[in-house]
């Protein structure tokens, strides 16, 4: 079946949907100091992950982290630190609900004309809970 995340590239402009918000952001100049901004395109296609597979801002780390279709995906296979948290969750509140609405739906439409539709998930993500002790207690 190969990788879905090379459907949804191969039929996404992700150059154009981050001209599209970055109607929406505004930069600093960079006087403040601080880490340079990540590039648009890498959190283009990171949110809408993010959104496909109904996870959290710090769920989202791991797999950025670990998963080398996600990382292809998100162009962040040469990425020495990936985004954390912070950077997806700060990216998401510059972008607004107006520049969120516009990149899923720019998505929607884009994949859309080519016989698509974006449908959301869950990844499955396993945790580990401690058990609650049995104890036996002998009969009185």
């Amino acid at each position: 079946m190969g990788d879905p995340l090379e459907v949804i590239a191969r039929h996404s402009d992700f150059a154009e949907l981050a001209r599209l918000v970055g109607a929406f952001i505004e930069r600093g100049d960079g006087g403040k100091g601080g880490l340079p901004a990540y590039p648009s395109e890498a959190m283009v296609r990171i949110l809408p992950l993010k959104r496909l597979n109904n996870l959290s801002d710090e769920q989202m780390v791991y797999p950025l982290q670990d998963r080398a279709t996600y990382q292809r995906f998100c162009l962040l296979q040469d990425a020495l630190n990936v985004s954390d948290r912070n950077m997806i969750w700060r990216f998401g509140e510059r972008l607004g609900v107006d520049g969120a609405t516009a990149l899923f739906l720019g998505v929607d439409a884009q994949v859309k004309c080519h016989g698509y539709i974006a449908r959301g998930g869950n990844a499955i993500n396993a945790t580990l809970v401690p058990a609650p002790r049995q104890r036996l207690n002998s009969p009185p």
